[in-house]
């Protein structure tokens, strides 16, 4: 009977924390993104989550709307408005506007009559509409070698071009930013603004999934990933039917290893992300480094035998006394405990040196652009 009732009180628990984990994973942020041809818009995507899952071309590669996903992130590349298959008088209700999380409208030069159209209804009918400048780092060499402006100059007189070009309409701001050089400019202040104006665990789920562009949104980050290692450490621990080899505690890795891809995506330590970083870095000294610690990483965090090394290192730290005061599972065997506790400790050492990591990559991509 009582033992009827611990495994009652265990599954519950573990179900709850599958919900909450579940309840953010399950979550979609719904962004549209408007502008004319050339404006930058699928560059943009690619820079706002750090991985390449929009189409870039040199000539139009949006003649009706693309949808994008990256992870819970669904993104639609909008044609401009006005064009002929997307005229002025049905272009909200064929674009489907009025259900978007967010609305960003790009140019690369200015606004045309219909942006600001487009601006201005966004905000008659409360939808988050964000102006966005792209492909500032052209601007700014241009301004220096036709102009002989500085960058701080450029800056003002892109934001004040804007200005003039839109008129006394309330906007949230004008966001500079740059694909080339994403951690440059507004990017980061844009993705901020964006999470700000979103309610409830659509700004957890949105900060996951963009890129780690500065120090505030890697600390973000952690939220959603220690939700992951409380939900992926229990499951592991309760499931774990098969003992590690050495050990006589039993754990299901392959809990642990989906829960390590999870938070390698969500500190954007992935493949795709590091291959999307080459393009910024290039074959330089720092990215030689950070390909290198990837790798490393993904072998000690991410493959079985990895994880299955670790946790024996973990297992010389963690004995049967005491340990069950750290436990959730009231009653449960010691083995599951112990295999809770090293489960989560796992995870926590995944957390400190994803965001490590992490960091690290920031310093290096900004001794980049300084060097340049």
């Amino acid at each position: 009977m009582n033992t009827e009732l611990t495994n009652q009180g265990i599954t519950e628990f573990i179900e709850s924390l599958k919900k909450e984990y579940d309840d953010v994973k399950n979550t979609t942020v719904n962004i549209a993104i408007s502008g004319q041809s050339g404006a930058g818009k699928s560059s943009l995507i690619n820079a706002i989550v750090g991985r390449k899952v929009a189409d870039v071309g040199i000539t139009e590669t949006t003649l009706d709307i693309k949808k994008y996903i990256s992870n819970g992130i669904h993104f639609s590349d909008l044609p401009g408005c006005g064009t002929e298959k997307f005229p002025v008088k049905t272009y909200i209700e064929n674009c489907n506007l009025e259900n978007f999380d967010a609305v960003i409208v790009v140019t690369a030069n200015r606004f045309y009559e219909n942006d600001i159209w487009l601006i201005k209804e966004m905000i008659r009918i409360g939808r988050p509409v964000y102006v966005v400048r792209t492909k500032m780092d052209l601007s700014i060499t241009d301004g220096l070698h036709d102009d002989n402006l500085n960058e701080y100059e450029v800056f003002e007189k892109v934001k004040n071009d804007i200005k003039s070009n839109i008129g006394n309409i309330q906007i949230k701001g004008i966001y500079l930013t740059s694909s080339r050089e994403p951690q440059k400019m507004d990017l980061s202040k844009l993705l901020i603004d964006i999470e700000h104006n979103l309610t409830g665990i659509k700004k957890q789920r949105f900060i996951a999934d963009v890129a780690p562009l500065n120090e505030r949104i890697l600390l973000e980050k952690s939220i959603i990933a220690k939700k992951a290692v409380a939900y992926g450490a229990s499951a592991a621990a309760l499931n774990g039917i098969n003992p590690i080899p050495g050990l006589d505690i039993g754990l299901d890795i392959a809990i642990l290893m989906k829960m390590s891809k999870e938070i390698q995506s969500i500190y954007g330590l992935d493949e795709k992300s590091i291959d999307e970083l080459s393009k910024r870095m290039g074959n330089s000294a720092n990215f030689t480094a950070v390909r290198a610690k990837a790798g490393q990483y993904a072998a000690k965090f991410v493959a079985k035998e990895g994880i299955i090394l670790l946790l024996k290192r973990l297992s010389v730290n963690i004995g049967s006394k005491g340990v069950l005061k750290y436990i959730p599972f009231v009653g449960q065997i010691a083995a599951a405990g112990i295999g809770y506790k090293m489960a989560d400790s796992f995870g926590s050492d995944l957390i400190d040196e994803s965001h490590e990591f992490a960091n690290e990559i920031l310093i290096k991509s900004e001794r980049e652009i300084v060097n340049k």
